[in-house]
């Protein structure tokens, strides 16, 4: 055993510089253990309370053996003193287990401060320790509970703070202080609030305030004002905490503690999401044309006026489904389900339709035709959420092609009859019999120019195929079981003045000849082809009308009526080129017509 006026205290390498705060007998004194260590963990001073807590080891070799919970040794470096020795962070109420010299482990709740010198470099450590009891145990926890607490209080980004019910500002986190623009807490804490906060938004404050105060949980939106002047729109969720009075909690009195986030960007984007919206709105409420939506079960969640206008009714949001009239039909007028109509297969299957004709029953009977644009709205992953539907009321244009129709048989009746009335007077006037040549000629003229009108006439002389213009011309000089026109060339559509042009000048070639050429014998035939060619980017129609096995031909000492339709005619008419070649094997006939 040591004697009192050695005790405590061991030699070491260096001892710790500067004058010594205490005696030994007074640090023997103390109801804990204490001890210093230098910068590698050994022990140069402890009391009588660490020597005792330790068993006498302290005095063996100098160390402090600190174990892990399975009873090993553990590494200076992987132990609370290894950190502060290490970082000169400070340790508080950390509970360790120290090997005293007889081998049971001894639990101590220790508090280590790093030792400096003057120059701030860390020289060791101080380590005060007690046996750790229960109540301790649960002290120490309690403690590392609300420091943990706090610092999660002070590194949440959100606004934490405290407010008392006349609106003084108690505590408020490092968060809340950038909102408010404070760079220290003492710039608003202790304050009012409710200076804070936007002279609008005051009173509604003080209400909700209250209200918490008094026991109610809330949660509500106003605008601040920062220190800076900046103002910000926030959201707060607030709610009743007892505050500590006379050392118990309560006595009914509470303060409000509340999170608050920063919404401003929140608003901006709401803001400038219902303004596009209502611009959309007007947009579509302001069109002519009937629009509008479901969600992606078909039901309706808005419509425009014009849907009103066509529908002749008021649609009822939330409850129709995949259309808003009353009853949808086909153009011929059967009733189309409305689980297979096209905006509730344009939902089904993800894709749009153009253009389907359809009416529109309304409740009184009446019909609208229209034209549907039903299609599926999709989100940024490419999920249907949705479909829009544009209804085009084309009831107009019915009524137009109606009319026009109505218009094209009274003109083709009348043709007809003029035709006819032409013959007659033809007829009288060359005093028709068997023998008068001219009459023929002028009658096959007048037949090839009535067929050519029933070509346009079935195709409500819109346009004509070019096939059908010539097997019309040619019809009258096939003979049965023989082949006397080699017809080839591709599909086209002539305009009307095209095509009756087109239909006398092969009704020409064709009388020719029956009467000079190629027709004219049993093993003639007519070689007839049309190409279409670019031009300067212009279509031209390449037509080439060739005669193999008539007689031989020789040019003609004058030109007659059918020379001067093809030459004169064509190229007045349609602007078109004309070339003629009386060769000896046959007629040959160039023809280029321009097609716009």
């Amino acid at each position: 055993m040591q004697t009192a006026d050695t005790y405590g205290t061991r030699l070491a390498a260096d001892s710790l510089a500067g004058p010594t705060p205490f005696e030994d007998s007074t640090l023997d004194r103390l109801p804990m253990a204490v001890c210093t260590l230098d910068a590698d963990g050994a022990v140069l001073r402890y009391n009588r309370m660490a020597d005792r807590l330790c068993g006498g080891g302290l005095a063996s070799d100098g160390r402090l053996r600190i174990l892990c919970a399975d009873g090993r040794l553990q590494p200076l470096a992987g132990t609370p003193l290894g950190d502060t020795l290490r970082t000169g962070r400070a340790t508080q109420d950390v509970t360790l287990l120290i090997e005293r010299a007889d081998g049971i482990p001894a639990a101590v709740l220790a508090n280590i401060d790093a030792l400096r010198s003057d120059t701030g470099q860390i020289t060791g450590a101080i380590l005060c320790f007690q046996c750790s009891t229960p109540g301790r145990a649960r002290h120490a926890d309690q403690r590392h509970q609300v420091e943990w607490l706090r610092a999660i209080v002070d590194n949440t980004p959100e606004c934490v703070k405290v407010v008392d019910r006349d609106g003084t500002l108690l505590q408020m986190n490092p968060a809340g202080l950038r909102m408010v623009e404070a760079s220290a807490p003492d710039e608003v804490e202790g304050g009012c609030v409710i200076d804070l906060i936007a002279p609008e938004h005051r009173d509604s404050w003080r209400e909700h305030h209250q209200r918490v105060c008094d026991g109610e949980k809330l949660s509500w939106q106003f605008d601040v004002i920062s220190l800076k002047g900046t103002r910000r729109h926030m959201e707060t969720h607030a709610v009743p905490m007892p505050m500590p009075g006379d050392g118990k909690i309560g006595k009914g009195r509470f303060v409000q503690l509340a999170i608050t986030h920063d919404i401003t960007e929140r608003k901006r984007l709401e803001s400038a999401h219902l303004e596009a919206e209502l611009r959309l709105r007007n947009l579509l409420d302001a069109l002519p044309t009937a629009v509008y939506t479901t969600d992606a079960k078909g039901v309706v969640t808005y419509f425009n006026q014009a849907c009103v206008e066509l529908a002749g009714r008021v649609p009822q949001i939330g409850t129709d489904e995949w259309s808003v009239v009353w009853r949808l039909c086909r153009p011929d007028g059967t009733v189309i389900a409305p689980g297979s109509c096209p905006m509730a297969v344009a939902l089904a299957e993800n894709r749009s339709f153009h253009g389907v004709e359809a009416l529109a029953q309304r409740p009184d009977g009446s019909y609208v035709p229209f034209l549907g644009y039903p299609a599926p709205l999709r989100n940024k992953a490419g999920e249907v959420v949705g479909a829009v539907n544009m209804m085009v009321d084309i009831t107009e244009r019915k009524v137009a092609e109606d009319h026009r129709q109505l218009l094209l048989n009274e003109l083709n009746h009348r043709v007809k009859n003029t035709l006819a009335t032409v013959q007659s007077i033809a007829s009288q006037s060359f005093r028709r019999d068997s023998g008068n040549e001219s009459y023929r000629w002028f009658e096959a003229r007048l037949i090839a120019l009535s067929k050519a009108h029933d070509v346009l006439s079935r195709e409500n002389w819109d346009s004509a195929d070019l096939r059908d213009v010539v097997e019309q011309a040619t019809a009258p000089f096939q003979v049965e079981g023989r082949q006397r026109f080699a017809i080839d060339g591709p599909g086209l559509r002539l305009r009307p003045k095209t095509a009756l042009a087109l239909a006398m000048a092969v009704h020409e070639l064709c009388t020719n000849a029956g009467k000079y050429g190629a027709l004219s014998s049993d093993k003639g035939i007519v070689q007839l082809q049309w190409t279409l060619e670019p031009r300067q980017g212009a279509p031209i129609l390449a037509l080439r009308w060739q005669e193999r096995g008539g007689p031989p031909v020789v040019p003609p000492e004058r030109k007659g009526f059918g020379s001067r339709l093809l030459e004169r005619g064509l190229a007045g008419e349609l602007n078109a080129q004309v070339r003629l070649a009386f060769l000896s094997g046959g007629l040959n006939c160039e023809m280029e017509v321009p097609l716009q």
